[in-house]
Parts: C-alpha cells; structure tokens; sequence
C-alpha cells in the first residue's frame, strides 16, 4: 500500500519533536490515527508511545544476524529518536557514514510510516497537504512558536494588567460596556513572556465584552498560595457555550497559553445560571539552567527536555560565553561537558567550585565519559552518562537543587 508523503512528513515531523509535549499535543496525528488516550494521559504522551511501541514492532526476530541490513535499520531508529542520539553518535555508534544514515533513515521512516497508515489511521482520507487548518488552529500554533522561543523572566501582574485594561478601554467604551476590577495590591508573581500575558489577558476581555449580557462586565482577581485565579462575569449564556467559545481564535490562543504556562481556562456557570470566564495563573518561580557544552544538537535537546516552567535555559559554547552568563546573573544549577575541544571541562568544573560567586551553584556532569568518582571529588553535584533521557535528566536536576537548599 503506498503511503502519502504527506503522511510520512507528519510522522518525520512528530518523530523529530518525540520529547515536546507542546508539540506532540496538538500534531496532526493525534486526529488522523484517532488515537485512543487513557485516563491520566494527555495526548502527546499517547502519541509518544505510539511510536515508541511501533519502533520497538521492527526490532528483528533474534535469528537474524544483528549485522544485518534490518537490524541496523531499526537500531538507528531506537538511538536517534527514543533514545534522543545525536545524528554524529548515532553513526559513530553504528559505524555509519552521514551518507548511509540518511539512506537508512529514509527507509526506517517508511516502515514506521508504512506501519501507522495500515495499522492505525483513521478510515477516512488524509487532509491533501494544501489542506488548510482552520484558524484558530493556525492562531494557537503561533502562539506556542512565540512562546517556546521567547525568553523568560518574572512578570508582574498586576502592571500586566493595567496595560490590558489601557489598551481595551477605547473598545469597551465604543461599546457602551463599564469594566469593573476587583484586585489586590500584588498578586504572585507568574513565570514567562511579559508580552502573552498581556495578550492572554487582553483576549479574554475581548472575547467578554463580545459575549457581555449588558452594560457591564466585572473582572475579580483572587491570589492564592499556588496561583491566581480571574474570573470575568457578567457573560450572556446565549453565546457563551463551551463549543463556541471554542471557536473564537482569541480563547483558543489564551487557553492554549496558559496550559503552556501551566494553568488553564474555562467556563463556568453559578447556580443562578449566572456565566464567568475563569482562568488560572500558576506562581512559578524560574530555575535558570545554564547548559556549558560545545555540540548544538545536544544543547537544543536539554532545550527540548526543559520547555516550559520553571525552566530557564541559557547555553555557553565557550569560555567567553560562560563568562558572560556568570556576569549577568547566576544560574540555579550548571550541566557541564567535560570533554571539549579546547576547554577543558574538568578545568571548569574546578575553577567554578573554588570561586566564591560560584561554588554554591550545583554543577552536574553530562559526558561520555565514565568518571564519576573524579567528578564527584572535583565538587560535581551528580553525574549523568550520555545519552542522557528526559526523565534522569529532571530528576537529577531537582535532587541537586533540593540538596542546595538543605541546611
């Protein structure tokens, strides 16, 4: 059965993005396979399984010599996306040159490919590649893009949202609507891109004030230990379901922000049928991870493993970075490399837990190299061997920043 290469470029794309849960939550093939989610699981950590469990369905019957053509094939699918190799270890490690890997890559993509469009896609036809997604699927996805690059610091809230209110008041007063706000003083602090937060605030209004039964809208802010919790009433129940709200770009947009940031949006109804629209705002406080390693591949995996709140993540490739960083601000924790061209790792590990500004920043080995006993006598928090999986890699990073804050 011949497969659509539209298909194969979806499940290239999601195989390439296996440890972004942004990303895998809202693929296109969560849709197309329908894919069955259990209870507790989102739909990306479905998604990843999916493909881990068909990767694992190639690995040859133990007859077969383990150099044989199908053998490498599925190796080189299980180390450079389950296993999260680089392109450069994944061929030293099968003896491959970059020409073989991506022939062999190709055809292991066509059998994974091959594999979900007979086993489980959905029975009806692909969207054709020209086919676009409706817009509030473009909108959210923009909005996660902007998100996922942007660089992250502590936001005020309070001041966010005098700026919203700055930039709605022409609206609500071209449309006879009065906003009232009910908030404290200060509010916990939340953790990302001052600019969506405005954006996500400024949407809802918006949206309210479309959906407003009168004249008037009334917007209550609660801080809480964990989070804040807003809640914009005075909503018409008569366009105000959960399907159309749905369908407003702008609430598409907010929702999916904020499920990025770690809280989420509703609707909720009072029991005299009044309407609110809710949503929360986690109180995050950032740890900054500063990744000193010369391999960009690697660089951009810690990335990919640390999306999201509470993680910060700057990277040095030299010296000359390192200091920079270090000058700015300090990191809540370092993953260093050792083995590096020209900067000697086990150099740096040294001189940052015999400087005084620095000795007290946890600093956890990530290498090749199989010295945990120097790394540990040189000050090392915790050592981690390459290739190094999403979940050692945030449980090292919490127990070292635990044991910083125990007396």
């Amino acid at each position: 059965m011949s497969v659509p290469e539209a298909f194969i470029r979806d499940v290239k794309d999601a195989l390439s993005n296996l440890y972004d849960p942004i990303h895998l939550q809202s693929h296109p093939l969560v849709e197309q396979l329908a894919l069955p989610v259990g209870r507790g699981e989102t739909a990306g950590e479905a998604l990843r399984q999916l493909f881990w469990d068909t990767i694992k369905s190639l690995q040859p019957d133990a007859s077969i010599p383990t150099t044989a053509p199908e053998w490498i094939t599925y190796r080189l699918l299980w180390q450079y996306y389950v296993q999260a190799f680089t392109l450069a270890q994944t061929c030293e490690e099968l003896g491959l040159s970059q020409r073989s890997f991506y022939r062999r890559h190709r055809q292991g993509l066509e059998a994974v490919a091959s594999l979900l469009w007979t086993k489980h896609r959905r029975q009806q036809p692909v969207p054709a590649p020209n086919h676009a997604p409706p817009p509030q699927a473009r909108a959210t996805a923009e909005a996660i893009r902007l998100a996922t690059q942007s660089r992250r610091e502590a936001v005020n809230l309070c001041q966010v949202l005098r700026e919203a209110q700055a930039t709605l008041r022409p609206l609500a007063e071209q449309q006879g609507v009065r906003l009232t706000v009910h908030c404290p003083a200060t509010l916990p602090a939340a953790y990302g891109d001052p600019a969506l937060f405005h954006q996500i605030i400024l949407n809802v209004l918006t949206e309210a004030l479309r959906l407003v039964a009168e004249d008037a809208l009334s917007l209550t802010v609660t801080a809480r230990a964990q989070d804040s919790l807003w809640e914009v009433s005075g909503l018409s129940g008569t366009h105000a379901s959960t399907e159309d709200l749905q369908m407003r770009n702008g609430l598409a947009v907010s929702e999916a922000l904020l499920e990025f940031y770690g809280g989420r949006l509703w609707l909720e109804q009072g029991e005299d049928g009044s309407l609110a629209l809710c949503f929360t705002v986690p109180a995050a406080e950032p740890v900054t991870v500063l990744v000193i390693d010369d391999d960009l591949n690697t660089i951009q995996l810690y990335r990919r493993y640390l999306q999201g709140p509470p993680y910060s993540v700057r990277a040095a490739r030299t010296c000359e970075e390192l200091e920079a960083h270090l000058a700015e601000s300090r990191p809540d924790v370092i993953l260093l490399d050792v083995l590096m061209p020209i900067e000697d790792g086990w150099k740096l590990l040294q001189r940052l837990k015999t400087t005084d500004e620095t000795r007290d920043i946890p600093v956890i080995i990530c290498s090749v190299l199989p010295q945990p006993q120097l790394a540990l006598a040189l000050g090392a928090a915790r050592v981690l061997q390459k290739p190094i999986n999403e979940s050692d890699l945030l449980e090292t990073i919490e127990q070292a920043i635990q044991q910083r804050h125990q007396p």
